[in-house]
């Protein structure tokens, strides 16, 4: 008798990996012509950068998020961004600085990412320094990732998508203005400038990237702390905890369990407010629970100062700036594109002309991937890229007439 095994899978790895790191999270995807999400923290494809001490092991992920309003004084979060600076968390029997958090969260990341691939690439948000960037490459580096080059995320996001702009292809993923409104859009394509908008625990940040025939090159960036995505869900759990003090008289705020039960629902809350859908929200204790209704317009008015405070900041750097036309387009990243009002209000400080489109979640690691084969090649210099990345030369048009048929 002959028993049968069935194979392992077995990956390609040839094919590369891209990593898109935030303040937030970290997201991996195996890119080619079947691109492929890892799963970084059990099934789920998000590492989310919270690293728990409430064990005798330090743990990223979402055992950390689990903790972070029950217990926030065992948890370490928002730290990328204080790389290189004197700061410390002390959480339970462990001291955490910015460069060992980091470094466990690239541990962590070792196992799915190197099981499928030999080549990394790494994408960065645009706000960090030099020197930041320097560290977080030699953090990468001590955790044995297989990098190959890493680069500003909006540039390599404009760099992936060039082609697009420049030939003048149709907007998949617009966002509609009112409906009276008729977009008046230039004809054809041709170089032009991107904004392109990203939100992470830190900051709302913003990068200029102008698309010309040959590369894309950073015009300008600008970041604001004060539009973290930190405070925008610190807004929206006080108004949904007001709103119930008002239906039942209690405060969720009054029971950590209840407040940490309240603000795991609320990324699922932004994904249904995103698509239009009415929000049901649970306050949940030992001795009472209430639900609590919200429409998508109500989330919006919570975060209006938010929004308002964006819009501005947006308008203001744009003119600061001073381009001679507008923007041909403004990206907005998955993150920053579900809270509440950002869009619109950024919207409404931009012509028709400009096109604003919502990017999908895996729009930065398979941009960032696709740069894995030109480091390989020596096409790319072997720094981080901040300023310019080359475009690939295009083929030439083929100079044969065209037949056509007689009539």
């Amino acid at each position: 008798m002959f028993w049968s095994r069935k194979p392992a899978a077995v990956h390609d790895r040839a094919r590369a990996v891209g990593i898109d790191l935030t303040a937030s999270r970290a997201r991996a995807e195996a890119v080619g012509a079947k691109p492929r999400a890892l799963e970084l923290d059990g099934e789920d494809t998000e590492l989310a950068l919270y690293v728990s001490g409430e064990g005798r092991a330090l743990a990223v992920g979402r055992a950390g998020a689990r903790l972070c309003r029950k217990h926030p004084h065992l948890v370490c979060t928002n730290f990328l961004a204080a790389l290189g600076q004197a700061r410390e968390w002390r959480i339970g029997r462990h001291t955490l600085s910015a460069e060992s958090a980091l470094a466990l969260t690239f541990d962590t990341l070792r196992g799915p990412v190197c099981a499928e691939t030999d080549s990394v690439a790494l994408a960065l948000p645009v706000y960090l320094s030099p020197s930041q960037v320097t560290r977080a490459g030699q953090l990468a580096g001590k955790s044995k990732l297989p990098l190959k080059g890493t680069a500003t995320g909006a540039l390599a996001l404009c760099a992936d998508r060039a082609s697009t702009l420049l030939t003048g292809k149709p907007v998949t993923n617009e966002v509609p203005r009112a409906e009276w409104v008729v977009p008046l859009r230039p004809a054809g394509g041709g170089p032009g400038e991107v904004l392109v908008i990203d939100a992470d625990e830190f900051a709302v940040s913003a990068a200029l990237v102008s698309v010309e025939a040959d590369l894309v090159r950073l015009a300008g960036s600008a970041v604001w702390p004060k539009l973290s995505v930190k405070l925008w869900k610190d807004r929206l759990l006080d108004a949904v905890a007001d709103r119930c003090v008002r239906l039942c008289r209690r405060d969720p705020r009054d029971s950590a369990d209840a407040e940490q039960f309240l603000f795991e629902q609320l990324d699922d809350a932004l994904d249904r407010t995103r698509a239009g859908q009415r929000i049901s929200l649970t306050v949940r204790t030992q001795h009472w629970y209430q639900d609590v209704a919200q429409q998508p317009e109500e989330f919006e008015a919570h975060c209006a100062a938010l929004s308002r405070f964006a819009g501005d900041s947006a308008r203001d750097f744009l003119m600061g700036i001073g381009l001679p036309s507008p923007p041909r387009a403004v990206w907005f990243t998955d993150s920053a594109g579900r809270l509440p009002g950002l869009v619109r209000a950024v919207q409404a400080h931009v012509p028709e002309s400009t096109a604003v489109e919502l990017l999908p979640p895996e729009a930065v690691t398979r941009a960032i991937g696709a740069l894995v084969p030109r480091w390989a090649a020596a096409e790319l210099p072997r720094a981080h890229l901040d300023s310019v990345i080359p475009l690939p030369e295009r083929p030439a048009a083929s100079a044969q007439p065209r037949v056509g048929k007689r009539g």
